[in-house]
């Protein structure tokens, strides 16, 4: 039986540096093509929050609705990214309800031009019906909780403070519309 090469030599140390090299770069490579702007069109580029609300009013299914302390959750189930935020979606949905909000569901098919730049996302409203939140759940390529900016705006509204928030400058995992 022939002795079997136990000696580690230069050779060995150069494959394995160049084999990790090379599954880093892939790992960043797939990793930045999954991340995506929020607003690539920059829709929301200097609007305001009543901006917003009055064209997000003209979607059929909210039309004539009082929307005061409501959550309003925009999908387009064509989307990839709106399993990934299934979970996240759930929880805000639970705490939103305790504190007494109503939740609203709108499925947005992609070739209807309104001022939602991708999907998912959310926009919550004061009891004066003014916007407190408009934006992606959160940010990264899971879109989890752990990164989530919706949380934080619900609990500084439980303290009696209106962030007033649109958040348009931020990669994740999104749907251009």
């Amino acid at each position: 039986m022939p002795a079997s090469n136990k000696e580690i030599t230069r050779y060995h140390y150069i494959v394995l540096f160049l084999w990790l090299a090379l599954t880093l770069l892939m790992a960043m490579y797939f990793i930045t093509n999954r991340l995506a702007l929020f607003d690539p069109n920059n829709k929301l580029l200097g609007k305001e929050g009543s901006d917003i609300i009055q064209s997000v009013r003209e979607i059929t299914a909210l039309k004539n609705l009082g929307l005061s302390n409501t959550i309003i959750h925009f999908t387009n189930d064509s989307c990839s990214c709106t399993k990934y935020s299934e979970d996240h979606k759930a929880a805000i949905d639970e705490k939103a309800k305790l504190d007494g909000f109503t939740v609203i569901n709108i499925d947005l098919p992609s070739e209807l031009l309104t001022i939602i730049p991708s999907t998912p996302s959310i926009l919550i409203m004061d009891d004066a019906e003014d916007l407190l939140y408009f934006g992606p759940y959160s940010a990264g390529l899971a879109c989890s909780k752990s990164n989530g900016y919706v949380e934080v705006v619900l609990k500084n509204y439980s303290k009696g403070y209106n962030s007033n928030l649109i958040l348009s400058d931020v990669k994740g995992c999104y749907c251009g519309i």
